[in-house]
This record gives C-alpha cells, structure tokens and sequence, in this order.
C-alpha cells in the first residue's frame, strides 16, 4: 500500500483534464441529494417535513453509490458521462440495500460512541466498490468482504481521510462551496486507495 501523498499524487493526475468533468457530477448530486432534501424540509414545518426530508435521503442511496462509482470509473478511464451517476437506479435493490445497511450501522455506533462509530465506517468503506466491480454480489456479502479487506487497514485509511481535514477547514470558510472541488479530489484518492487495497487481497499489488 503507498503513502498517503502517494494516492494524493495519483489522484491529482488522474483528475488532470477532467476536472470540469468531477466538479460538475458533484454538484448534480450536491443538489438532487442536499438541495432538493433541505428545501423540502423547509418547505413542509415539522413532521410532514422531517418525514419528506428522511425519504428523499433514502431515495437518494444509489446516487450516493453513483458518484463513488463514477470517480471510480474516471481513474480507470472508462465511461464517467453524467447519467453513470444515476446507474444505481438500475439495480436499486441491492444498491439501496447495501446504502441502508451500512447508514444504519454507523449510525448505531455513533449513538454507542464515537470510536464505534469511526470503526464501523473504515470497515464497511469498501462496500460500494465491491458492489460496482462484482454485479453479482449481494448487499450483506459486500459488506462482508469490505469488514475483511479492511483487517489491518482501518487506521491507515483513517489518516488518509482526516488528512484532508485541512482542506475540509478551507471549504468551511468558502461557505461550502470548496466542497464542489474538494470531493473530487477526496473520491479520487479513496478510488486509488481502493484499486491497491484490491490489488494486495488479488496478491497483485506492485510498488508505485
């Protein structure tokens, strides 16, 4: 596995000439999944509102599995036109099934604790790729196979993550609109982190 600098580096390269390309699907799903979902719920007072808000999140599950896949795809240099986004929708079962699953347990723990909680998300990190390369592959087997690629790898991909807390910082100050460029980056490096994770369980991984 390489550096934290070292998927950075990757990511940057490969988002080079096709930034335009990651910062415009990231703002298609900023406003389908935060935009559309907030302004219901400011729309509709209480109840009625929370209940809409809830639903549109739920929803909105395969689009959360569209933009990984598609930064997944940019890396690999395949197809990243926009409506990839939406390729969730094809096989909504398994992917809303595998979003719900993995929401949920993280949830729980951090209800539990933090610490819980931050375990839970490192170990089922993997969930949504495994589910884009393996068409076949139930929800619960996914998430199965991410707790065991992971063994020995939470707290690595954990620094890789907080790594960017610098930039998450800078975004704030933007009022948010970093966001727009920084999750490109942020999907970009955890597709690389993917590819070598993958590549060390296959017994393939090279150095790069």
């Amino acid at each position: 596995m390489g550096t934290n600098q070292t998927y950075k580096n990757r990511a940057l390269a490969s988002l080079e000439g096709k930034w335009s390309k990651g910062v415009i699907a990231t703002v298609i799903v900023s406003l389908l999944t935060g935009f559309v979902g907030q302004g219901a719920s400011t729309f509709f007072d209480g109840i009625t509102g929370f209940g809409i808000s809830g639903f549109w999140f739920l929803l909105c599950l395969p689009l959360g599995w569209g933009i990984t896949a598609y930064f997944l795809n940019l890396i690999r240099n395949e197809d990243i036109a926009y409506e990839r986004l939406f390729d969730g929708y094809k096989d909504f079962v398994r992917i809303f099934l595998a979003g719900f699953m993995v929401s949920v347990c993280i949830v729980i723990g951090f209800l539990l604790l933090i610490v819980p909680g931050i375990i839970l998300t490192m170990m089922f990190s993997q969930t949504e790729y495994i589910l884009k390369d393996d068409k076949q592959i139930s929800a619960a087997d996914a998430m199965q196979k991410s707790a065991e690629m992971m063994k020995g790898h939470k707290m690595e991909l954990f620094w890789l993550m907080l790594s960017f807390i610098g930039w998450f910082i800078l975004c704030c100050l933007t009022l948010g609109l970093g966001f727009i460029f920084l999750q490109p980056y942020f999907e970009t490096t955890l597709s690389h982190y993917y590819e070598d994770l993958k590549a060390e369980q296959d017994g393939v991984l090279t150095n790069r």
